[in-house]
């Protein structure tokens, strides 16, 4: 891992601590998935006011149409590693791989990883 903390896209940690970082983040990929699959069907079914579905038609207006098996397809495909942990939404929705930012515990929140593109936040321990 490059030890730069320009390059380094998330904090350095134990060995230990990043795994449990991984498991966590992979966690997510299946709800994204269910994510999308409300999104596709409230676009469909006309009900364009849901946040699911306003991600639906933003992909698509970017030129990346959602299918339930493209989705399905990169959820079960979601597979970041340590010091390189991609956004689960970004890579299930538009099958992007944008990096994560880290905020390290505090005493009102757990350890949070932000994507700033789709501004998704993960917990990632269970701090």
């Amino acid at each position: 891992m490059i030890s730069d903390p320009i390059h380094t896209r998330s904090t350095l940690v134990d060995p230990a601590h990043a795994e449990r970082r991984l498991a966590a983040l992979m966690r997510q990929a299946p709800l994204e998935f269910a994510r999308a699959v409300y999104g596709i069907n409230d676009h469909s079914s006309g009900r364009t006011d849901t946040m699911a579905a306003r991600e639906v038609a933003r992909a698509q207006r970017q030129g990346m149409p959602v299918t339930e098996e493209r989705a399905e397809q990169r959820a079960r495909a979601y597979l970041p590693t340590a010091g390189q942990e991609h956004c689960p939404r970004c890579w299930v929705v538009y099958g992007q791989k944008n990096p994560l930012r880290f905020r390290d515990t505090a005493a009102e929140r757990p350890e949070t990883a932000l994507c700033h593109a789709c501004g998704a936040e993960y917990a990632t321990s269970p701090d």
